[in-house]
């Protein structure tokens, strides 16, 4: 892992993950970048600058973020992690998405709402909106989160051949943190499998020749979510990896199994689309 994207608005939950990043940055040695994104018009980058200066309260909120954004980027918080700081101006969730596209970032970290707070903030969000797009990986942590050292990751899935990708993802990501990943097949009374055909279709995730020790785990529930969340507290997992799959033809407002999870859960999730 080399380099780290920080969505940064200079809340709670932002600070949280930036807290995050640069305990994941100490860890990995990866450069931690924050991104700060000034709402303006749309169509703002193709304005003349003769345009652009009929809206002088733009520049003047770029100008400060710079600023504050520069001086948050010496808080103790980043000792011994190289920071870089971007300002960008246009919608928070294009911008940032094609930020993480054109430098190759390989992580993105965000501050995510959860349960305890009202769920009109997390729907319609910049988080969701990027967790649904972006095509690296998105790790979204709680406001109140406290960066720890990351052991036992949970690979929670179908074990379709599309998520080999994804796994390959974490697999990385273990590699770097010194983790080990739990694969983890939830059966439901609709979608139940016997037990030597989940066996077979996890064992077919699992390398012969493997860095990273993995454990594979069939756990019986009513519900995928309620499945992934009880085994994840008992088992007390660090990490919860998950695939989202292409989300074309379904209501904007209507939740994933990724994005319940994570509204559910105080457990940092991992999300990858799969590809």
């Amino acid at each position: 892992m080399r380099n780290i994207l920080i969505p940064f608005d200079f809340s709670k939950y932002a600070q949280s993950a930036a807290k995050t990043g640069a305990a994941l940055a100490r860890k990995t040695g990866a450069q931690l970048n924050l991104l700060h994104v000034v709402y303006a018009p749309p169509e703002w980058d193709r304005m003349t600058v003769s345009m652009q200066q009929n809206y002088p309260e733009v520049e003047a909120r770029m100008v400060d973020a710079e600023i504050k954004l520069d001086k948050y980027a010496e808080d103790d918080t980043f000792k011994g992690v190289n920071v870089q700081t971007f300002v960008y101006s246009g919608v928070a969730h294009e911008q940032i998405i094609q930020f993480a596209k054109a430098y190759k970032m390989d992580l993105i970290i965000m501050g995510a709402h959860g349960a305890g707070e009202s769920d009109k903030l997390f729907v319609g969000s910049t988080a969701q909106r990027i967790m649904r797009k972006a095509t690296v990986p998105v790790l979204s942590v709680k406001k109140e989160y406290t960066p720890k050292a990351i052991k036992k990751i949970l690979f929670p899935s179908d074990f379709e051949e599309g998520s080999m990708n994804s796994l390959n993802t974490v697999k990385n990501l273990a590699a770097d943190l010194h983790a080990s990943i739990t694969l983890l097949f939830v059966n439901t009374p609709f979608n139940f499998y016997d037990t030597p055909s989940a066996e077979a279709r996890m064992a077919d995730f699992i390398p012969v020749q493997r860095a990273v020790k993995f454990h594979s785990f069939i756990y019986n529930d009513f519900d995928k979510e309620k499945g992934i969340l009880n085994f994840a507290r008992q088992k007390k997992m660090d990490l919860i990896a998950m695939v989202t799959h292409n989300r074309k033809g379904r209501p904007n407002y209507q939740l994933g199994v990724t994005e319940t999870l994570l509204y559910h859960t105080d457990i940092p999730v991992l999300s990858m689309v799969m590809k």
